[in-house]
């Protein structure tokens, strides 16, 4: 905890929080537009665009702040990140092509508790006695999503679903491995050139094999991916500035108001209506997620 955020006064407080609800729905509009677009590219080119358009954000923003550039040591942790971001993105936004948004986003909820696990082994952190119930609750909530799932492979989609949720899984663990270094890379570098490091490498990287596999973009579909990188910018730089004036534990479970905008978005743009089950599912990874508050 930092200074800044004990010392917080009331204003400041309600500014931090604003920007934690800010960053949730921007992370849900980017999800949405990736949602979108999955329609008409593959997957791997959506997950290139992503990176290409936050570059266009990010290098701006980099050229107006000019902080350092990493050091030589600590390139070895932009490089794990970015390896983390590219897992994490091709399988999340696979996910979102197969699932129903507000399911999608429920399962990407475990996240938090890969964070844990993963804290507990690469941070030495001490394992606390709320974690395990955890995470049986959010395994559990997976459960419940995949069980009608798994009983109606004969329905149109059906099939790809269970693949669908196992991707969000892989992304959530990945996502886990993101936020674990950067715990490591918010002591040394500044957000601007962890935003500009993340957007690179990743579009560079993506750009070899999509030379291959490269479909052609619809003029139409550009102000869409403009979207996405804004929205993929703005929740980055909103959900970082609201864990610097406030204290975590006040500020994470605003990050689950992202489950209103997921329901209301996929009712919205995709005609999806929530199931019972995947309500179900996500209270249950939620809840499961909250009580690493109690941490």
């Amino acid at each position: 905890m930092n200074a800044t955020a004990t010392a917080a006064d009331p204003r400041t407080t309600a500014l931090a929080l604003a920007a934690a609800v800010l960053a949730a729905a921007s992370f849900i509009a980017m999800d949405g537009t990736a949602k979108w677009l999955g329609e008409r590219y593959g997957t791997a080119q959506v997950t290139f665009l992503r990176f290409a358009f936050g570059t266009l954000y990010a290098v701006p923003l980099w050229l107006w702040w000019r902080p350092s550039l990493p050091t030589r040591s600590q390139w070895r942790w932009h490089l794990l990140r970015s390896a983390l971001l590219i897992v994490a993105l091709l399988t999340w936004f696979h996910a979102l092509k197969v699932l129903p948004l507000v399911q999608a986003v429920g399962i990407g909820y475990t996240a938090p508790i890969f964070i844990s696990l993963l804290a507990m082994w690469a941070l030495r952190e001490r394992p606390s006695r709320w974690l395990w119930a955890a995470m049986a609750l959010g395994m559990s909530g997976v459960v419940v999503g995949l069980w009608p799932e798994l009983g109606s492979v004969d329905a149109g989609g059906g099939a790809a679903r269970p693949w669908g949720m196992a991707a969000a899984g892989v992304s959530a663990l990945a996502y886990a491995g993101v936020m674990v270094v950067a715990r490591h890379q918010a002591r040394q570098d500044a957000l601007w050139t962890i935003l500009l490091v993340q957007n690179v490498i990743p579009t560079i990287v993506l750009a070899v094999p999509l030379w291959w596999l490269w479909a052609s973009i619809q003029w139409s579909d550009v102000p869409i991916l403009l979207l996405m990188g804004g929205f993929a910018t703005i929740g980055m730089v909103a959900i970082t500035w609201a864990y610097t004036h406030v204290e975590a534990s006040r500020a994470a479970p605003l990050e689950y108001t992202g489950l209103v905008w997921a329901a209301l978005l996929g009712w919205l743009a995709f005609g999806e209506i929530p199931t019972g089950w995947s309500i179900g599912s996500a209270a249950l990874i939620v809840l499961g997620c909250l009580l690493l508050l109690r941490r």
